[in-house]
């Protein structure tokens, strides 16, 4: 299987009981069937710790969290099966954190979750722009019923959609802009090669990306920006905790440009983009990608600290499916159409192109 994983990839490991905000806390904690049976064959104090803070919800053996975190935490916050037993000995969700490992038949990619203090260390203090590794491994792809022209077009396009925001001789709500145009233009026509890579060619180009702005500036007409849709799309979904509602009700429409928030929309694009393979919708995972930054933009506003906005967006949204969903869903709606969010990053609303 080919692999693919950020350049940065290499250098992360766990800050353990070093870690200002630990994974083992907050979240349910999925224990998988096989480490069900290893918990359960483990002898002495910590098997008769392990069993007796397992539980089951909705038909999954989870453990049972503590004011907020897992039971097992020692006092300087290191875990006792990782101290006694091994890495390899936890269940499949702690062993794998922050990992998210995304398979499309022989293309596996991983990316580590911003939600993780050091991943999103590594990943928003960097200055030089992103880059990801291709590899191979032994594992044989796996049997799926994706469209493999359209897998092709979007990795291509993926490219394309990394050189536009990485071009740094622009601003980042311009080259924003830019992908969001782009990816209309592939969603009406995601099922033609031909036409797809037209248009990669022509987003490649500087003279037409100039051409565009130009025009998109000339069709504007003043308008101010309005915060209340994201809000309420926040608002909307489910929660692990008061911060963020409350961090929602102080954000301020704010238009992003930082090399953080660009390194954080490339995060997003790789994680995202080759999702349309599955749902064919490539403006949803665009225009959710432009969202979720301009959402930490303005989180960080109030937080003055991306990192921190970062992660806390990554918490409530990332690892939630359902708020997945709701988030995608909603980029069909007129609130978060390509105007409306040209209007969020440039305080102009521009008439149709």
């Amino acid at each position: 299987m080919v692999t693919r994983t950020p350049d940065y990839y290499a250098d992360f490991h766990c800050l353990a009981g070093g870690c200002p905000d630990t994974c083992c806390g907050q979240w349910e904690i999925v224990v998988d069937p096989a480490a069900k049976a290893r918990y359960d064959s483990v002898p002495g104090p910590l098997g008769e710790q392990i069993r007796a803070a397992l539980t089951t919800v909705d038909g999954e053996d989870c453990m049972v969290l503590v004011n907020g975190r897992c039971p097992l935490l020692t006092a300087d916050g290191l875990c006792p099966i990782v101290a006694q037993l091994g890495e390899d000995f936890l269940s499949t969700t702690c062993h794998t954190h922050p990992r998210f490992t995304e398979i499309y038949g022989g293309l596996a990619e991983t990316m580590l979750s911003v939600s993780c203090p050091e991943a999103a260390r590594l990943l928003l203090e960097r200055e030089a722009p992103l880059t990801f590794i291709t590899g191979t491994d032994e594992q044989p792809p796996e049997p799926n019923d994706l469209d493999g022209t359209l897998v092709h077009i979007l990795l291509e396009s993926r490219e394309t959609a990394f050189a536009l925001v990485q071009d740094r001789s622009r601003p980042l709500a311009d080259r924003l802009a830019l992908l969001l145009c782009f990816a209309q233009r592939l969603d009406q026509h995601y099922d033609n090669d031909r036409l797809c890579r037209q248009f990669s060619a022509l987003y490649c180009d500087p003279n037409y990306q100039q051409r565009q702005l130009a025009r998109i500036r000339r069709l504007r007409l003043p308008h101010s920006r309005s915060i209340h849709p994201l809000q309420e799309l926040l608002q909307s979904m489910e929660h692990l905790s008061a911060q963020f509602p409350a961090q929602i009700d102080r954000m301020k429409a704010v238009s992003p440009n930082s090399i953080a928030l660009e390194q954080l929309t490339v995060y997003f694009l790789f994680r995202w983009w080759l999702k349309a393979a599955c749902s064919g919708y490539i403006w949803r995972q665009a225009a959710a990608v432009v969202v979720s930054v301009l959402a930490v933009a303005s989180l960080t506003e109030n937080l003055g600290d991306v990192q921190l906005a970062a992660r806390l967006y990554s918490k409530e949204v990332e690892h939630s499916e359902s708020n997945l969903d709701l988030l995608r869903k909603a980029m069909d709606l007129p609130q978060f159409s390509r105007n409306a969010l040209l209007n969020q990053l440039t305080q102009e609303v521009p008439h149709a192109i």
